[in-house]
């Protein structure tokens, strides 16, 4: 017996030194963690430029060198805001796409239950219709918050009472039976979210492991932009409105309540700055020392003086919730430009070419853009208002009505985009946009903003996930699904 204890004794020993000798160097000493692998702590960068994209064409003179007349105007701002009240009077049919080939019909994916083809101006619908109408979107939000397991910050799932405390904070049952909408502005750039939640602390993530996104975002609205107030959370943190890019709610202490008047006065100010950076500062002081806020890329603020530096109005929020105004300053730089960019080639990659390398962010949940949210601001520089969803793009006008199969073939596939007009083409495969910039080697070469990897010839992943000169292998599957067109001009 005592000779069967010593076995069992030594065994152990040999187990637990064996344990020790595997596991010492990958065990914090003080929180008892595992430390991962060395390639496992953080993800490989892809290179830049891509290992199949030659390096001069991250250099601009590289491509204004490839334009005709790379300064002549495209389209003029009265033609451009000619094309925009064409397609939003459009999307307020019945049924916008009844006349269109069913080949041209795509399959509109969204991923949010707040998605909105168009804002209607539901201030001036029956009170009670406001009311039932709120009712059926945050119902939709609440099958969405059951829909599947979410999880917080730190990739743990949620708890059945913690879904619950989101569900209570909407307040459904305090949805009166009419409702008067109010006048709001956004007085700072502010994530439209599909649950009452405080991101990014608050997130509603679907995956550990890999850093991946916000399901509970929809997306950014930009400062100054007016929004249809429909409901209040139940703790007043949040706001349920109709802004732009559909139905959602809004941190409150970002919103200021105004007449009607007052607001659109101060959004369709004709004088006008525009920012043409990611982000743009503006200052609280002549001098332009200390930041007072920013405004993204396509977002636009009232000027109140030319000069250097630019005079400009911000609307803020009293304390008491109502709309007043500010000055601010901004330095005159290429950060922000008087009025709308002149619409042409140079400027459209010029301005482009200012987004390489931010991140990938697919709802905006950091402040970031995802594929469709670039294209929507960078062609706001210029007066665009672009629909709020990639697949819609195709809608906008009928300058090019093609349909590109998978089953036609790559190089069929290839030489028809390479057809396209470069710099003022948008093309969409119903989950992703690129901008078609030209061609190398029979490849058509796009201007990309995508959530995605490739592995390497000894299978080590990169990640790309960055705006970035690409072609068509990024995302995989791109050229498996039906590809649709923009022509801007």
């Amino acid at each position: 017996m005592i000779s069967r204890i010593k076995v069992i004794a030594v065994s152990l020993t040999l187990v637990f030194s064996t344990a020790v000798f595997v596991f010492a160097e990958k065990i914090d000493p003080v929180t008892h963690d595992v430390i991962p692998e060395p390639e496992d702590a953080l993800y490989n960068r892809a290179p830049v430029p891509l290992p199949w994209i030659p390096e001069e064409m991250l250099d601009l003179d590289y491509w204004v060198a490839r334009m005709d007349d790379p300064d002549a105007v495209i389209l003029t701002p009265r033609q451009i805001s000619a094309m925009n009240d064409r397609y939003w009077s459009m999307v307020e049919a019945p049924d916008p796409f009844a006349g269109l080939p069913d080949e041209r019909k795509q399959t509109l994916i969204h991923w949010w239950p707040g998605f909105s083809l168009n804002y209607p101006e539901l201030y001036r619908f029956d009170r009670s219709a406001v009311s039932d109408t709120v009712r059926v979107r945050i119902q939709a939000e609440i099958d969405y918050l059951h829909k599947q397991d979410y999880a917080n910050c730190l990739a743990i799932t949620y708890s059945d009472d913690e879904i619950r405390t989101f569900e209570d904070e909407m307040a459904y049952d305090e949805i009166p039976r009419q409702i008067r909408v109010r006048h709001g502005i956004t007085v700072r750039t502010t994530r439209l979210r599909n649950i009452p939640s405080f991101s990014p602390q608050q997130p509603g993530l679907t995956q550990s492991r890999k850093t991946r996104w916000d399901l509970w975002n929809i997306s950014m609205i930009n400062i100054g932009r007016p929004l249809q107030v429909l409901h209040r959370s139940r703790s007043g943190e949040y706001l349920f409105v109709l802004g732009d890019y559909g139905y959602g709610w809004v941190r409150a202490e970002n919103v200021a309540f105004g007449s009607q008047q007052e607001i659109g006065d101060f959004v369709a100010d004709s004088d006008f700055v525009i920012a043409t950076a990611s982000r743009t500062l503006f200052f609280g002081d002549t001098g332009c020392k200390i930041a007072a806020g920013w405004f993204g890329m396509g977002a636009r603020l009232p000027l109140k003086f030319r000069g250097d530096p630019l005079m400009i109005e911000v609307p803020v929020r009293k304390m008491d919730g109502s709309f007043s105004t500010e000055t601010a300053w901004i330095p005159v730089s290429e950060d922000v430009n008087v009025g709308y960019l002149p619409y042409t080639k140079r400027n459209i990659i010029q301005t482009a070419f200012r987004l390489l390398g931010d991140p990938y962010d697919w709802t905006g949940g950091w402040f970031g853009r995802q594929h469709e949210r670039v294209y929507i601001d960078l062609f706001a520089c210029f007066g665009f208002r672009l629909p709020n969803h990639g697949t819609l793009f195709t809608y906008f006008n009928n300058k090019n009505t093609k349909v590109l199969t998978p089953d036609m073939g790559k190089d069929a596939y290839y030489s028809s985009i390479n057809r396209n007009v470069p710099f003022v083409t948008l093309q969409s495969c119903g989950g992703h946009v690129q901008l078609y910039i030209g061609n190398y080697e029979g490849r058509p070469i796009v201007f990309d903003q995508h959530g995605y990897g490739y592995p390497d010839e000894n299978d080590v992943w990169w990640e790309v996930r960055r705006c970035n000169i690409g072609d068509l292998r990024l995302p995989r599957y791109f050229l498996t699904k039906p590809v649709t067109f923009l022509e801007l001009q």
